[in-house]
């Protein structure tokens, strides 16, 4: 039994290293014949198959396209003085007999979990008889996962033979079979792809968007000339009423799904949203983007039913590319589960009648994530009396919970919500929930984040919402995407596509993300993280400012900070603040003072200098309890404190009325304009109020979102130092 076991697991190790290495146009009988340089160690210890695949892929520190191309090398016939000179080598062997050493000639109890073995046409293939097609490999215990291929017969019997899309037409299938070069690679490294093309944005005032491409996509009204799935079309069509653009609801909507279907990154930096008075435009853009995912994920799943006919119909025929290290292709992030309930129902509208037969666990999303009508008569009459602004009711008005993650299945009848990740097509998550998931694999080794590997589109909806929580958390999930699994998970090898293998899966991912605003982070993240071949765009706006907005005919003046690093930036802050405005300040016997910060480090190196002073001042931040926060306010009203210190988060998520402010200093402009003239609205009905703003250069986003791009253009380059509005 034992000898049969090592010829099994020698047997298997050499087909999946040699069928990674091979041409596609081999077959099966060529690489039997080769069988004589199969690698044993003659012990009897089992070796886990996924080390063999890390080992092929290295190739001495090189990867796996070098060792495709040494294969080709050898087969066209040239001798070895034309190589290294060295068999081994040639054959892309030698470099994972050393990477494999250690495993082969370490000592290893027999476990049975843990060993390779092959059923019963891979016993055939190891006895020397020919082999039908390629041994199904059990490593670890677990059997391989293919995308539908245990439905595949089902959904052939449903939906019949799928159609072949024409290529022109077909962006999916052009993006993701896409020749990479090693020079391209270098080049997308560089992170410096300067835009050179430009298009009027439509349904935007004085915007366009930007491209690193030669040209944006064409605009086509009919969603065929796309490559969307027919299916798809009906059902989107069935879920839209009054279409006025073609296919579509608008011209803006029209151009939005172009761009996506282009499979470039994109960064949409003033998108209309629900709480900020553009509902309509806001289920517009959303359902755009959905459109394109939708597709992407039945393009994806037709693709493997496809190839799973064909392989039944001909055993011989050599397995396809068309998957990747685990199933899950696309993963959204939102920041609260309010939105993950109107992304998801929307979704679920669009879903072909096909696929829809039944929705597993729908109540139980409705239950944890909000009612399936969250526009009842008693939200209403709440709404009505609040006294926050109509942003903020609309923001918080369901489930305000920022800790989520579930997964979505589409099979051949109906769509599983809750799907293991490792099985489920789509992901929707928090930023919070999902970091919690990589702190769990980072601490308990039974744990893993391997679900992330094979990500294809990813999608950042509402950012400037992700901005008030922590951005860090995106910029982490980044660093995980994309990334050689650390376990077999049950892939399938021989269906794995070269792009993955070859540690390309970054390249070819597209990034959608889309926030009212961008700020320093997101555009860090679009320029370092972002590194589709396909290209970039972005949208550039002209502001026109919030200053029209005042109430109150308030003096404002700014103050520009000298400074010309980026790293000295927050120094040259606190000097300015503490040698020429906190010391009239702090003679001054007027009390009601405010001091506005829009970040929270600001905040802690403002309270400390404050209590080193001696200062009579209270705080009032994203992190005070409540009722050190009523206790806050009433001081300050009444006088029995002369400052307060206010964050932008603060203000985000609770849109406090402050009463008694006399004198207003914004330390730093807020990351939302609309919170500018909030603030400032709220100053008390005096005869002369003035208002102090700091900024640099580097605050160039923040200032022109608040004065505007003309004025901000001439504020930053003027040899003047200070700016008054009235």
């Amino acid at each position: 039994m034992l000898q049969w076991q090592k010829l099994g697991r020698d047997l298997n190790l050499y087909v999946l290293g040699q069928y990674l290495l091979r041409d596609k146009k081999s077959t099966l009988d060529d690489m039997q014949g080769e069988s004589d340089g199969s690698i044993s160690d003659g012990a009897d210890h089992p070796i886990s198959a996924y080390q063999a695949l890390l080992g092929s892929l290295s190739v001495n520190g090189g990867k796996f396209s070098e060792a495709f191309a040494q294969r080709q090398k050898e087969e066209q016939g040239l001798s070895s003085s034309d190589g290294s000179g060295n068999s081994e080598e040639e054959t892309g062997w030698g470099d994972v007999d050393e990477s494999l050493k250690d495993s082969l000639n370490s000592a290893h109890p027999e476990n049975e979990a843990g060993q390779v073995s092959v059923d019963q046409e891979g016993a055939a293939f190891g006895n020397g008889e020919t082999a039908a097609k390629p041994p199904c490999l059990v490593l670890d215990g677990r059997t391989p996962m293919s995308i539908g291929v245990a439905e595949s017969q089902e959904e052939s019997e449903d939906e019949g033979a799928v159609p072949d899309d024409s290529y022109q037409n077909n962006s999916f299938k052009k993006h993701l079979e896409y020749n990479l070069t090693d020079k391209e690679v270098a080049s997308l490294l560089k992170r410096g792809a300067k835009f050179r093309s430009e298009r009027i944005a439509s349904g935007i005032q004085k915007s366009k968007w930007l491209t690193t491409e030669s040209d944006l996509p064409l605009e086509d009204r009919n969603l065929l000339s796309y490559g969307v799935k027919l299916r798809l079309k009906k059902s989107w069509i069935a879920s839209h009423r009054g279409l006025l653009w073609g296919d579509f609801q608008s011209n803006h909507q029209c151009q939005f799904f172009s761009l996506c279907n282009s499979y470039r990154d994109i960064l949409y930096s003033k998108r209309p949203s629900f709480y900020g008075n553009g509902d309509i435009q806001d289920q517009e853009i959303m359902d755009a983007y959905l459109l394109h995912v939708l597709n992407h994920v039945l393009k994806t799943r037709d693709l493997v039913t496809k190839n799973n006919e064909k392989k039944v119909a001909a055993s011989d025929r050599e397995a396809p590319r068309d998957q990747g290290f685990t199933r899950p292709k696309v993963l959204i992030l939102l920041p609260l589960r309010s939105m993950a309930l109107r992304l998801v129902k929307r979704l679920l509208d669009m879903v072909p009648a096909a696929h829809k037969g039944t929705t597993e666990h729908k109540e139980r999303f409705f239950d944890e994530f909000g009612a399936e009508d969250d526009g009842s008569d008693e939200d209403a009459a709440e709404k009505a009396k609040s006294t926050k602004p109509t942003d903020f009711n609309a923001l918080f008005r369901g489930n305000n919970d920022d800790h989520f993650r579930i997964g979505m299945k589409f099979t051949r009848k109906s769509v599983k919500l809750y799907s293991d990740f490792y099985s489920s097509d789509l992901i929707v998550a928090s930023p919070l929930g999902l970091i919690t998931r990589i702190g769990e694999a980072q601490q308990e080794k039974d744990k893993d984040v391997d679900f992330l590997s094979s990500i294809e589109i990813l999608v950042i909806d509402y950012a400037d919402v992700i901005l008030m929580q922590n951005w860090a958390h995106v910029t982490e999930i980044g660093e995980q995407l994309n990334q050689i699994p650390t376990q077999q998970n049950g892939t399938d090898f021989m269906r794995i596509r070269e792009l993955f293998l070859n540690g390309h899966g970054r390249f070819f991912r597209q990034t959608l993300i889309l926030s009212a605003f961008t700020d320093a982070g997101i555009n860090a993240f679009f320029n370092r993280s972002c590194l589709n071949h396909a290209g970039k765009v972005k949208l550039r706006c002209e502001y026109p400012g919030v200053l029209s907005k005042m109430l109150l005919q308030v003096r404002q003046v700014y103050e520009r900070i000298s400074c010309t690093s980026l790293t000295d930036v927050d120094e040259a802050r606190f000097k300015l603040f503490t040698k020429q405005i906190f010391g009239p300040l702090k003679e001054s016997l007027q009390g009601g003072i405010m001091i506005f910060v829009s970040a929270y480090f600001d905040f802690v190196r403002l309270r400390n200098f404050l209590k080193a002073e001696n200062v009579s001042f209270c705080l009032l931040g994203e992190y005070t309890k409540q009722s050190d926060i009523s206790r806050a306010r009433a001081w300050f009203f009444h006088g029995k404190r002369r400052l307060m210190l206010y964050t932008e988060r603060a203000h985000f998520y609770h849109r406090y009325k402050i009463r008694g402010i006399k004198e207003l200093i914004f330390y730093s402009l807020p990351e939302n304009a609309e919170f500018y003239a909030e603030i400032t609205n709220m100053m008390e009905g005096l005869e002369n109020p003035s208002s102090s703003v700091l900024f640099s250069q580097f605050d160039n986003l923040k200032l022109e979102r608040v004065v505007g791009s003309s004025r901000a253009k001439r504020m930053l380059k003027s040899d003047n130092k200070t700016f008054m509005f009235c």
